[in-house]
């Protein structure tokens, strides 16, 4: 039947008498659904790149191809949009085995804390010995008694209690010798890892790395979480995604029985997805049906917390906060051992314009409980010595505050690194003196700290993944 207004959407077909779903349900299930299996989908695809003759590893549950020597203009087209893996018209698809063995948990996991809006570091690493800094903030200042001190010039926020408890490694003068301070410009050129903005890079920094580290038999090398199709994710031959949420896979698999809505979404998005391969729309398919075969291997995995009251199985609590939820997801994802080796997640709010100190301290307060609980759980799995977190923003905040007691976009900030690392200050800290239209002057590009990660972390050298030679710091990594 046609949708009506008093009956928008028609009931599904293998349903006896299912109450109608209202335009504003069917448009939250198009949306999460869909949207998870474009992101997730179109990744897998740019990153299972091959040319005519190669072999590759089979992905669970999706199809195998063989590509025709010369590839069609319409897998031109869909190479371009970035679904390079995808076969030409003249593919032949053949089904394959869904299961297939976790890869043991012996290599290193790296999970990504993106810092979104420009975080400032001289707040989260308040420089509270340097006199220059209150001369510069004469309204967002942190005082030197309620600092957690470090050293005799550099303490935590006091709203870090864990951290400082815990320890890190801090690497200071994060940033570029050419910066931009629009949160879009900088953003992608940290996706990309193009410190100079050439736009010389059409894959993502997470996704090259991934290229080099990951395994051919894993459903993901690396997953981004709470974003949209995220452009650090784009590879040329490692399986990678983007999932808008940590619980975005229940919109795909998983519906019980008595839950009708859900379930007609699922049967209709499966069969759809199930249909042929062999033709353009076949492409499109073939990207949900990656979606939906990673979405019930999640939804299959399990949720550790059995009794539903936010205690997981080995006794953490997480916060209920954005970053503590997507943290809570990391944790489940790499004690699975399914070959995941990269984690991206976001979190947001650092945006301080107005107000910062009484912004900044519920940010910290959020990043403290989420990150120790992470950490703690990663612990009592028995990951700790193979886990390892780092911090990413696009930039800092203007060393000097505005009128309205917040900071303005800025340029250089300071990173933090959480796991088998030596802690203390690595790189140089900034010129509070030295400034550039009330800029602090980046001493350590943000291609170098890739770079230290990717080698030292994962032993990635940085002519791996950067085109240009690029010097990395020494002595974070035991």
């Amino acid at each position: 039947p046609q949708p009506t207004k008093e009956h928008p959407v028609s009931q599904p077909m293998n349903q006896a008498s299912t109450q109608p779903l209202s335009r504003r349900e069917m448009l939250k299930w198009m949306s999460l659904g869909a949207g998870a299996t474009a992101m997730s989908g179109g990744f897998y695809l740019a990153g299972r790149a091959s040319t005519a003759g190669q072999s590759r590893a089979p992905m669970i549950g999706a199809p195998t191809t063989r590509r025709a020597a010369e590839p069609s203009a319409a897998a031109d087209e869909m190479t371009s949009m970035g679904a390079g893996d995808m076969a030409d018209a003249e593919s032949v698809v053949e089904p394959m085995a869904e299961e297939v063995a976790p890869v043991p948990g012996t290599d290193r996991v790296l999970v990504v804390v993106e810092l979104n809006g420009g975080n400032d570091g001289l707040s989260m690493f308040v420089p509270y010995g340097m006199g220059a800094y209150y001369d510069l903030r004469q309204r967002s200042s942190i005082a030197a008694e309620d600092v957690l001190r470090l050293d005799d010039q550099l303490g935590l926020h006091p709203q870090l209690p864990l951290a400082h408890q815990r320890g890190l490694a801090i690497v200071e003068g994060v940033g570029s010798a050419a910066p931009d301070e629009s949160h879009f410009a900088m953003s992608e050129r940290w996706w990309r890892g193009d410190v100079a903005g050439t736009g010389g890079y059409d894959t993502g920094i997470w996704g090259r790395i991934a290229d080099v580290i990951g395994d051919g038999s894993a459903p993901a090398v690396a997953v981004s979480v709470g974003s949209g199709g995220h452009l650090s994710m784009l590879s040329r031959t490692a399986g990678t995604m983007s999932l808008p949420s940590a619980g975005a896979a229940s919109y795909l698999a998983g519906a019980a029985e008595d839950d009708q809505m859900r379930r007609a979404f699922q049967q209709g998005f499966a069969a759809y997805a199930g249909g042929s391969f062999d033709t353009a729309i076949g492409r499109v398919r073939y990207t949900q049906s990656l979606a939906a075969t990673f979405a019930q291997r999640l939804v299959a995995l399990g949720d550790r917390d059995s009794d539903g009251d936010g205690v997981l199985d080995t006794g953490v609590q997480y916060p209920g906060s954005e970053l503590g939820n997507a943290l809570r997801f990391a944790a489940q994802l790499i004690s699975t051992n399914q070959g995941v080796r990269i984690v991206h997640l976001t979190m947001s709010g650092f945006d301080t314009h107005e107000d910062h100190l009484g912004h900044y301290s519920g940010l910290m307060t959020e990043f403290d409980d989420a990150v120790d609980a992470f950490l703690r759980d990663v612990e009592a799995l028995g990951m700790a010595d193979r886990v390892l977190l780092m911090t990413t923003s696009e930039f800092g905040r203007r060393a000097r505050d505005n009128g309205s007691a917040g900071l303005d976009h800025g340029t250089a900030s300071s990173m933090a690194l959480f796991g088998p690392i030596n802690q203390g200050r690595f790189g140089e800290h900034p010129s509070l003196t030295d400034l550039v239209d009330d800029n602090l002057v980046a001493t350590v590009g943000f291609d170098r700290y890739y770079a230290t990660v990717a080698e030292g972390w994962f032993g990635v050298p940085p002519s791996e993944i950067f085109t240009e030679p690029v010097e990395t710091l020494t002595g974070i990594f035991r």
